[in-house]
């Protein structure tokens, strides 16, 4: 009887810890909602996406941020960030020793993209690495206009 228990004690925590490396992964996409479920990009795409430049959509479908996507969008790609400044205009990315993978900077943009989202913040500069630990995208991967 105890060692049936130890046994389910012992795949209890290491189904923890298989889902906490995700998290902390240093592939950011790998952190990210649309990462499993390519639906969800499609549909924030699809629904959400009025307003926002095609080229930037293509991108996002292809799985990288680029500067122009609004914080909705990365935090679809990549998920919460590990630190963010107080004012939300900081975001940052660790890995789980603590060394930081990117840092984004976020700004207001004069003139917001649909009535409503006035506080909506776009993505103005990427300071590291700007794919998150992922490949970089080949030529052929986005399309360019």
């Amino acid at each position: 009887m105890k060692l049936g228990r130890l046994i389910l004690l012992a795949t209890s925590a290491l189904m923890f810890f298989a889902c906490a490396d995700r998290y902390s992964s240093p592939i950011l996409v790998e952190r990210g909602v649309t990462k499993d479920k390519d639906y969800e990009g499609t549909y924030f795409v699809i629904k959400e996406g009025l307003g926002i430049d095609k080229r930037l959509k293509d991108v996002f479908l292809a799985g990288y941020i680029e500067e122009g996507m609004t914080n909705d969008m990365v935090n679809l790609l990549w998920g919460p960030p590990d630190r963010e400044s107080d004012d939300g205009l900081v975001w940052e990315y660790f890995t789980r020793e603590g060394k930081l993978i990117t840092r984004l900077i976020w700004k207001y943009p004069e003139q917001a993209r649909l009535k409503g989202l006035e506080d909506e913040k776009i993505l103005d500069k990427i300071e590291g690495d700007r794919y998150g630990g992922s490949p970089a995208p080949s030529a052929n991967a986005i399309s360019n206009y």
